[in-house]
């Protein structure tokens, strides 16, 4: 049988509650490997009994016989090394004496596990400013076009919190723990007995918390990469729910994509294109926005005018029913059109040497209709 333990074996007081409960109603900690805070335990005869954590000296599988004999003398055995950093001792004689009475000798022993939770802690804040100057870095090469990459990233709301709420909650656990064996030090190292015991149900349960939302993670990191990896479009006639669409020719097919980002509350990518012997060819290619933000609007059309500037040069127009619109050309006579209305946001790219301008009428009615 498997039980649910009081998140890092650091958190010594409560462990030993918890073992020396479960002792009592007749669950006893068995040797294994410990996997997403669950241990093996067997079934006995219920009896009181105490568990003591130990800080090894160093990283070992098992302590030595010699240390294993003297506490045998004293009316403990060992049973089992956790993580090759704690080792784990049980009494079944509650007249026997605890392991050690002295609190300033007993902080030392955890000497090497406080270095190690330092350089954790340092190593932590070392990724995190790691990261922060990643993000910096990608938002100058990207320039103003970040918020256009980011809207068009598939980015649901429920993969976005898969991951904010895993790494919170470990990042919250780890600094919990670090808190707790800190709080437990400075009383040992002012001569003061650490207590042996210490409520754990909040613990476990947040540790229950922080396995299925790693589960949670798992399951969106993979449905990521299977749908990044490949973007299925349908034909318009086969979508069964209403697409911002305007067809831009007559001749080719037009399919249709929906795209989910937490910062759209509705996302659609459009294509036309036609064939010509083996020959494909992409006729127009359409990117609707609506944004979940209102305020974000204007800003995502401010960063296509700055993407899409270079190849198509676009210049403003006025139209009415739009809120803002631009019309652009490329060299080769290729046409772009972008546009805004409220809280959505349109852009249109075409290979045609036909003014797109000519459709504002229709897109500006699609537009209404969708608002």
């Amino acid at each position: 049988m498997v039980k649910l333990m009081p998140g890092y074996v650091e958190d010594v007081a409560a462990w030993q509650a918890r073992l020396e409960d479960l002792a009592a109603k007749g669950w006893f900690y068995v040797p294994s490997w410990i996997l997403f805070r669950l241990a093996s335990f067997e079934r006995g005869e219920p009896k009181a009994v105490r568990y003591r954590l130990e800080p090894a000296g160093k990283k070992e599988k098992c302590p030595d016989w010699e240390r294993r004999d003297t506490y045998r003398a004293l009316g403990w055995e060992y049973v089992d090394t956790i993580g090759k950093t704690m080792h784990l001792w049980r009494c079944d004689n509650p007249e026997a004496p605890e392991l050690h009475t002295d609190p300033e000798t007993e902080a030392r022993a955890y000497d090497r596990l406080s270095r190690q939770e330092k350089i954790s802690g340092y190593l932590s804040w070392g990724i995190l400013a790691l990261f922060a100057g990643l993000i910096a870095f990608t938002l100058y090469v990207s320039g103003e076009t970040y918020l256009a990459h980011l809207v068009g990233t598939w980015l649901p709301m429920w993969y976005l919190a898969a991951v904010v709420s895993f790494f919170g909650t470990s990042i919250f656990m780890a600094r919990w723990q670090t808190y707790v064996l800190r709080r437990t030090l400075r009383t040992m190292r002012a001569g003061v007995e650490a207590p042996r015991r210490r409520p754990y149900r909040l613990a476990c349960g947040l540790t229950l918390v922080l396995d299925l939302l790693w589960v949670f993670y798992v399951i969106a990191l993979w449905c990521h990469g299977a749908h990044t990896s490949r973007r299925t479009f349908q034909q318009m006639e086969d979508v069964f729910e209403p697409v911002p669409y305007v067809a831009v020719s007559q001749n080719g097919e037009a399919w249709a994509s929906p795209q989910e980002n937490w910062l759209t509350s509705e996302q659609w990518w459009t294509i036309e294109d036609y064939t010509e012997g083996r020959r494909y060819y992409r006729y127009s290619e359409a990117r609707y926005y609506r944004l979940r933000f209102p305020w974000l609007a204007d800003d995502l059309a401010d960063s296509l005018l700055v993407e899409y500037g270079d190849e198509y040069a676009p210049t403003e127009t006025e139209y009415p029913g739009l809120d803002e619109a631009w019309t652009g050309e490329a060299v080769n006579g290729d046409q772009y059109l972008l546009f805004r209305l409220g809280d959505q946001v349109w852009s249109v790219e075409a290979e045609t040497n036909a003014p797109l301008a000519e459709l504002l009428p229709q897109y500006a009615a699609v537009l209404a209709e969708f608002q």
